[in-house]
């Protein structure tokens, strides 16, 4: 005997699939939002809408926007106002989104960023780390 399955649910698991992948759109829409506020803020020398960025445990470690900066000037210079900024996309390491971002420098040099997105409990989405990766250089 064969069992049909109802229409209904064909129907719900449809428009299930199709929320999921709408959700996804928008979350990746709101991570890159938060990526590019910072990059932004980087490029405007604007302390305070830079660190606003960054998830409550980044914001643990670096207490103040003084130390949040120098610690972005010494390690993550490239993100200063890079001449381009490329992003390509959310992939998802072990639970946790990663934002990645392909950034060149003014100098011509190029770098992935990997940012590690954190979504908080009213659903914002903050900068919870990146991983900056230089890339080799292409040869001519």
């Amino acid at each position: 005997m064969v069992k049909t399955i109802p229409t209904v649910v064909i129907l719900l698991a449809l428009l299930g699939s199709l929320t999921g992948k709408a959700d996804q759109k928008d979350n990746a829409a709101a991570m890159r939002s938060v990526i590019q506020a910072q990059l932004d803020a980087f490029a405007r020398n604007d302390a305070v809408k830079a660190y606003a960025q960054a998830s409550p445990e980044i914001r643990s470690i670096f207490p103040t926007t003084e130390h949040f900066m120098t610690m972005v000037r010494q390690d993550y210079s490239a993100l200063i106002a890079p001449a381009v900024i490329d992003f390509l996309g959310v992939v998802d390491d072990s639970g946790r989104p990663v934002f990645q971002v392909l950034v060149e420098g003014r100098d011509g040099r190029r770098w992935m960023a990997f940012y590690t997105m954190v979504q908080l409990n009213d659903a914002s989405w903050r900068i919870g780390g990146c991983v900056l990766t230089k890339l080799s250089e292409e040869s001519a």
